[in-house]
C-alpha cells in the first residue's frame, strides 16, 4: 500500500461519498453530469459497511450520561411518568450504539437505524430536554449516510431536534413556538456549517483518491512500458543471435562445403591431378567435419536447470579443450550461488573457448569462476597470439558478450596484446 493509499485510509470517519467515490471512481472517472447522477443513484442501493468510528462510543457515554442527569433532576426537568419511557428509549439508544459499533451493517440498515433512532431522540428531547447532549450526535450521523438534499433533511431535522431540547421541550412552562424558532435558526446555521466542512473533506479526500488512482494508472504504465522494453531488448538479443550463427556457418561449414564441390568438380576421370585433388577434397570434408562439430559444440548449451554453472562451465571447458588439444585448468573461488545471469555467463563462456579454439592458436587455456559479495566473475585467459582490442573484427564475437553483460548491468572487460595472450572477464550482479 502506497502512502497516498495509507492517509487516504486514515482520514477519520467514511462518509457515504467516500465509499461511493471509492468503489465506483474509477469505473465513472470521466463520466458526464448525466452518468454521474446515475452513478449517485445507482450507489444509494449498494451495500457499505459502517466503519468503527468515534460516534459509537460516545453515544453510548451521551445517552447513558444524558439520562443519568435527567434521572437525578427528575423533580425538576421531567415529569415522573415520563421516567420509565425515558430510561427505556435511552437502552434502545446504547443498543443501537453498540451494534453500530461492533457489528458490521449495510447501508440500508444504517439508515433505518439513523431515522429510528432520529423519531426516538424527538420523544427523548420532548420528555427530558437534557438528551439534547446526545442528539447533538446526529450532526455526525447524518453525513454518514445520506447526502445530497437527503443530507439536508436529516441535518435539519437534527437541528429541529436539539432546538426542542434547548427551548425546554414539551415539558417545560418557558416552551414556546418563537423560543423553538429561535433555537432552530442558531442549530440551523450550525448544521450548514457542518455540512460545508464535511463536502469540503469529501471534496479533499475524492481529489486525494483521484490522485492515488492516477499515480497506480501511470505506475501500471510504467511496467507496462518496462516490460515492452524488455521484450524488444529479447527480441533484438535473438535477432543478433541469429545473425551470428548466420555468420558463423557461413565462415565455417558453408565455406568448406563449396571447396569440397570445388575440387570434386575439378577431379575428372582424365585429369591428370585427380588423385591430388581427391585428397584435398577429402581433407576439406574433415576440415567441415571438425568445424561443424566446433558449432555443435558451441551451441549445445548443458542444462542448468539440472546442474550448477561451475558444473556446466567445468563441462564445457574439458569437452573444448579435448576436442581442440588444449591444455585447460578450470577453478571456483568462493560459494557458488545461482543468479540471474547464469545463463549468460555460460554463454560467455562458450564464446570466450571457441574464440580460443578458433583464433588464439594458444597452447594452454584457464577458465576461472569467482563468487564474491556483489558479484560473480568469469575469467577466461589464453597464451595465444593475442590481437589488437582497438581492432577487433566481426568474427570475434566479443561485441555480442558485451551486449550480454551490458544488458544484466554487468560488465566485460578485455586485456589483451599481439603475442601476449588474451584474458576476458565478465561480471554480473548478484
Amino acid at each position: 500500500m502506497t502512502a497516498a493509499q495509507g492517509q487516504a485510509r486514515t482520514m477519520g470517519r467514511m462518509t457515504v461519498a467516500d465509499a461511493e467515490n471509492r468503489d465506483a471512481g474509477e469505473a465513472w472517472k470521466g463520466a458526464s453530469p448525466a452518468d454521474s447522477a446515475r452513478r449517485d443513484n445507482a450507489a444509494e442501493t449498494k451495500p457499505r459497511w459502517v466503519p468503527r468510528n468515534f460516534t459509537g462510543p460516545a453515544g453510548i457515554v451521551l445517552a447513558i450520561g444524558s439520562a443519568a442527569t435527567a434521572y437525578v433532576l427528575r423533580d425538576l426537568a421531567i415529569r415522573p411518568e415520563h421516567v420509565t419511557p425515558m430510561l427505556a428509549i435511552t437502552a434502545v439508544l446504547v443498543l443501537y450504539r453498540i451494534g453500530m459499533t461492533w457489528f458490521p451493517a449495510s447501508l440500508t440498515v444504517r439508515r433505518i437505524g439513523f431515522w429510528t433512532t432520529l423519531a426516538l431522540t424527538f420523544v427523548l428531547v420532548g420528555i427530558s430536554p437534557f438528551a439534547g447532549i446526545y442528539a447533538f450526535l446526529g450532526y455526525f450521523d447524518a453525513p454518514s449516510v445520506h447526502k445530497g438534499w437527503m443530507r439536508g433533511l436529516a441535518m435539519g431535522l437534527v437541528a429541529a431536534s436539539l432546538a426542542l431540547s434547548q427551548s425546554g421541550g414539551f415539558v417545560s412552562p418557558m416552551a414556546s413556538f418563537g423560543l423553538f424558532m429561535v433555537f432552530f435558526a442558531v442549530n440551523v446555521g450550525i448544521a450548514i456549517m457542518v455540512n460545508f466542512l464535511e463536502e469540503r473533506r469529501e471534496r479533499f479526500v475524492v481529489t486525494l483518491q483521484t490522485t492515488v488512482d492516477e499515480l497506480q494508472a501511470a505506475e501500471e504504465r510504467n511496467r507496462a512500458l518496462q516490460e515492452q522494453l524488455l521484450t524488444q531488448a529479447r527480441e533484438t538479443g535473438i535477432a543478433d543471435e541469429r545473425a551470428r550463427l548466420s555468420r558463423e556457418i557461413h565462415d565455417t561449414v558453408a565455406q568448406g562445403l563449396v571447396a569440397i564441390i570445388t575440387q570434386l568438380e575439378a577431379a575428372d576421370a582424365d585429369s591428370p591431378d585427380r588423385e591430388a585433388r581427391l585428397a584435398r577434397a577429402s581433407t576439406s570434408a574433415r576440415d567441415a567435419l571438425a568445424e561443424a562439430r566446433r558449432a555443435v559444440r558451441a551451441l549445445a548449451s548443458p542444462r542448468l536447470d539440472d546442474e550448477s554453472l561451475p558444473a556446466a562451465v567445468r563441462a564445457l571447458t574439458g569437452q573444448v579443450a579435448t576436442a581442440a588439444g588444449l591444455e585447460s585448468r578450470f577453478e571456483v573461488d568462493g560459494e557458488p550461488m545461482a543468479t540471474e545471469g547464469d545463463g549468460e555467463l555460460l554463454r560467455v563462456a562458450q564464446e570466450a573457448l571457441s574464440n580460443v579454439v578458433r583464433h588464439a592458436q594458444a597452447r594452454r587455456v584457464a577458465v576461472t569462476l569467482s563468487y564474491l559479495p556483489e558479484e560473480v566473475r568469469l575469467d577466461v585467459r589464453d597464451d595465444g597470439r593475442g590481437f589488437d582490442a582497438r581492432a577487433l573484427a566481426d568474427g570475434h564475437g566479443l561485441p555480442g558478450m558485451r551486449q550480454r553483460m551490458r544488458a544484466l548491468g554487468g560488465t566485460l572487460d578485455i586485456e589483451t596484446r599481439e603475442g601476449e595472450g588474451c584474458a576476458i572477464s565478465a561480471a554480473v550482479p548478484t
